[in-house]
């Protein structure tokens, strides 16, 4: 428990030479050693439609550096924007997040939404507790003002936060011109409906229809990933571990033919974390099995092409598997050159 020691209280008292005893050379030899420890945050466990959970126990607790959010420019580095304190926590129990009791998520609960679970902490906790904030896009920005969109990029929302309650917490974006950008947030509204907005300061950010961003929490905070409640208000079920997420069963992104590169916005498929996505394309009905993927929209970065099998398996007569880059924004380009009875599914996605 040597980082989360650290610093000792009488460093930052008084002025002058400050005295250090053996005690604390012994607390920093096993930060050091400790910080290589906790390369990753625990794995999250999908136990039902509402409820999350970490688990832990005496042998093998849950530890969370308290670290921030991971840079959306720089992986495996971290932005804190000066609200988390870098040390960590650690559970000997499980710890569960319910989004059907109050108190589990900043705002109300919404369909077809993007959670970031966080790890929070006070300055003198030993353990953490977890906290759900939704993930959100922007519709439009007038005047510093960020008119918000829903995460399928269909229409305005709003999150029915308490007014003000942001305030002091900072934005993040995670997409678009001023990606890796970070404000202060001066005002919320308490809309709940097609309305909701968030007010920042400084200097104007450049926004675009569909650009993500991540709420930072005023408090100390550490990332332990995203998950996905679904159309129904239910979380799609899941296994993550180790920055690796997999669907229990896989979503669908894309159906039909498809004439020609069409961008295709992931917004319901993968979280704007996500940097490769996977799945698979299948063909039905016995046509042939097409499938391009581009980052340009001009050039195929893969591309599938199979002859179907004379039996049907599982529902379809071909399939095959991909793994590929999601661009920025949180999509990608697909091509089947107009073939009928294609679809391709999402199984998961890598941060």
């Amino acid at each position: 428990m040597a980082l989360i020691n650290l610093p000792q209280a009488k460093w930052g008292s008084g002025t002058g030479r400050q005295v250090i005893l053996k005690g604390d050379f012994d607390k920093i030899e096993q930060a050091l050693l400790e910080s290589f420890e906790i390369g990753q945050a625990p794995s999250l466990e999908f136990v039902d439609s509402a409820k999350v959970r970490i688990n832990a126990g005496v042998d093998c607790k849950a530890r969370v550096m308290l670290c921030g959010f991971p840079s959306p420019l720089h992986p495996g580095q971290w932005v804190d924007a000066g609200l988390a304190d870098g040390r960590y926590r650690e559970n000997s129990t499980p710890v569960t997040l319910d989004f059907a009791v109050s108190g589990s998520l900043w705002g109300t609960e919404k369909a077809d939404q993007w959670y970031c679970l966080y790890a929070l902490a006070g300055a003198n906790d030993t353990t953490f507790s977890l906290k759900a904030m939704p993930v959100m896009r922007v519709s439009s920005q007038a005047t510093q003002i960020i008119s918000l969109r829903n995460n399928g990029n269909t229409a305005n929302i709003g999150y029915g936060f308490t007014a003000n309650e942001l305030v002091e917490a900072q934005i993040l974006m995670l997409s678009g011109a001023s990606r890796g950008m970070v404000r202060l947030i001066t005002a919320n509204n308490d809309d709940n409906g097609t309305g909701g907005t968030i007010t920042y300061g400084g200097s104007a950010l450049t926004l675009a229809t569909g650009n993500w961003f991540m709420v930072l929490p005023k408090t100390n905070f550490g990332y332990l990933g995203m998950v996905l409640n679904d159309a129904s208000g239910n979380l799609a079920p899941f296994y993550q571990e180790g920055g690796c997420t997999t669907y229990r069963t896989p979503r669908e992104a894309v159906s039909g033919a498809i004439n020609g590169y069409t961008l295709i916005d992931l917004g319901l498929m993968a979280p704007p974390t996500a940097r490769f996505l996977e799945g698979y394309a299948a063909a039905l009905a016995g046509y042939d099995l097409k499938l391009a993927i581009s980052y340009d929209g001009s050039n195929p970065a893969l591309i599938m092409h199979g002859t179907p099998p004379t039996v049907e398996f599982q529902g379809v007569r071909g399939a095959v598997p991909f793994s590929c880059r999601i661009l920025d924004g949180n999509c990608f380009y697909v091509n089947n050159e107009n073939t009928a009875n294609q679809t391709v599914k999402v199984t998961g996605w890598r941060g």
